[in-house]
């Protein structure tokens, strides 16, 4: 099998690494009707709303991610050639970066996320990302383009198998990871193989290490988190740790060592680049409180899920076999699904049907245009755990939901009963707010940092024996001293109309703010404030410094 041609097909300009180069056959998937698709949806979702130079879409991220890959994988097997990184090996690892978001919906995650939710269905993009991919290989040309390189036949299936695999698979996950190390050498390996052989089946234990590369679920250091990080990070204009110097550094010191846990070969860094590599999963904290799940963002998107719940048994999509798909079915279809995009948007706006569904979904987008949402009058932050361990929440989106929704009707419970008991007529029992919820992690759970999952070596790589040098993690005094005791943490928050901003609703809003906060301590999700009493202090006639700002007290 030969190499992919190292001469570019193309050489397209990138604002994040300056050129991006396409090598053949490498542009015969980027030229399908499948990827274009992406232009037309945004990196960032509803986020250009908020910051305007987010109009960045999926089609630059994926070349993005698909450079990187390959780049990575390119020092890999000329810093280390006895991985016996293989053509095929090379070129799934860079398809399957390039295809990662190919099936991604309108608005990206709201899709999969909260629209999917109301409409009933568990879909996942990644799901249809490898439907996708399955089809565009199995087109004649592409297999004709890449036959020497994936083979023919069943080799060229098992690579399509591979590729799907490095998207979607979590070969890391061992059920019986802790029993490993009472085990020997011996019985570790056959161990490690009957897992690994359950979980994939593109490519044996010998090269796990390429399973890290594009998607990797067990520390969130792939290739897809860089690039986006960086370039939604220039869009927004949010400055983050992690830069163009902490990627540079990364690359120059990337190996594959062995895990000392299981045996397999991961990708690592040099213990020099711990800042470099903890800078990841801070950065991805840091952009989601301040650019994606940004307050008015989140309204956005609950207004834009409304207008698509209404409008979507009205929007109808051509599929396979002459059959007619409505919105909320197309996930059903891979043909109906990729004519879809962001500009169901305009769909909706320009439609001249006088279904009073379609007019219901118009209104509610027309105010994102005239931006009508909501402003927020109160928030704080919880730790997962608080909610987890009082009555049995679960520590996903879904538990934070439920957060919300106990805390809104405390709210409303609190709010009726000061009404009453300050004769407000109904101001505060009849004000118009919504509770939402903001899930800030840095990629795992909320006490486990990405760090301490990552694998690195010490001193110069050397490969000279043949075998990679033994990696290893972090140990517990560098992440109590370094990481943040909350890994995750749940932002909850209170939107209410922006005529509560008016000074004439001053006293509104302080009512609001102190019942979120007597909310969440009733609901225990947050930790009752310590409030001491206060000290009687008599005042001394001779002293002109009023009695809080001296020092020390009167004699």
């Amino acid at each position: 099998m030969n190499w992919l041609n190292q001469e570019p097909k193309h050489i397209i300009n990138d604002n994040v690494y300056g050129r991006v180069k396409v090598p053949s056959p490498i542009d015969k998937i980027i030229d399908t009707a499948e990827f274009q698709r992406l232009r037309n949806l945004k990196q960032t979702g509803l986020v250009y709303r908020v910051y305007p130079n987010c109009e960045h879409s999926r089609f630059v991220h994926s070349l993005g991610t698909f450079s990187l890959a390959y780049t990575l994988v390119d020092k890999l097997r000329h810093n280390q050639p006895s991985l016996n990184i293989t053509p095929a090996d090379h070129t799934c690892v860079a398809v399957a970066a390039l295809l990662h978001d190919v099936g991604h919906g309108p608005f990206s995650h709201l899709f999969d996320g909260e629209f999917a939710k109301r409409c009933g269905s568990s879909f996942k993009h990644e799901d249809m990302s490898i439907r996708i991919i399955r089809r565009i290989m199995s087109k004649d040309d592409i297999k004709e383009s890449f036959k020497d390189i994936l083979g023919q036949g069943k080799d060229y299936d098992d690579n399509v198998q591979f590729i799907t695999e490095l998207i979607s698979s979590k070969p890391f996950e061992f059920k019986n990871i802790e029993s490993f190390k009472s085990l020997s050498d011996q019985q570790k390996r056959e161990a490690v193989e009957d897992e690994w052989i359950s979980a994939v089946s593109g490519r044996g234990p010998e090269k796990s290490f390429l399973y890290d590369i594009v998607s990797n679920s067990d520390n969130g250091h792939d290739v897809d988190k860089m690039d986006y990080l960086l370039r939604d990070s220039k869009a927004s204009g949010v400055a983050i740790t992690f830069s163009d110097q902490s990627l540079s550094r990364l690359l120059d010191h990337v190996r594959v060592v062995i895990d000392p846990i299981s045996g397999l070969k991961r990708i690592g860094y040099s213990e020099k680049c711990q800042k470099e590599v903890q800078s990841i999963g801070d950065s991805r904290q840091e952009l989601h409180s301040k650019v994606y799940q940004h307050k008015a963002v989140r309204f956005i998107e609950a207004l834009m899920v409304d207008g698509l719940i209404k409008a979507g048994p009205l929007l109808n999509y051509n599929g396979s076999n002459d059959k007619v798909y409505p919105l909320s079915k197309v996930t059903e279809d891979v043909e109906a699904y990729i004519k879809t995009s962001d500009f169901v948007e305009q769909e909706i706006l320009n439609s001249s049907s006088r279904d009073p569904r379609m007019i219901e979904a118009q209104q509610t987008l027309q105010k994102i245009q005239r931006r009508e949402i909501g402003c927020k009058v109160g928030s704080f932050e919880m730790s997962p755990k608080n909610a987890t361990q009082s009555g049995g929440i679960e520590n996903n989106e879904m538990g934070a939901t439920e957060v919300s929704k106990k805390v809104e009707e405390r709210m409303r419970q609190i709010l009726e009963a000061i009404d009453e008991i300050e004769g407000l007529g109904g101001k505060l029992a009849n004000v118009k707010f919504t509770v939402m919820h903001s899930v800030l992690g840095r990629g795992l759970d909320e006490k486990t940092h990405p760090i301490e999952r990552q694998l690195f070596y010490r001193g110069k790589p050397k490969d000279s024996d043949g075998q990679p040098m033994e990696g290893f993690y972090v140990d517990e005094d560098y992440v109590v001293n370094n990481c943040p005791r909350m890994a995750t943490k749940w932002e909850i928050f209170v939107m209410g109309d922006r005529s509560l901003k008016d000074e004439r609703n001053a006293d509104l809003v302080k009512y609001i703010s102190k019942a979120l906060r007597d909310a969440g301590e009733a609901e225990k999700f947050l930790t009752p404030r310590k409030r001491s009493p206060p000290q009687e202090e008599s005042p001394d006639p001779n002293c002109s410094v009023p009695a809080k700002r001296r020092l020390f007290p009167a004699k």
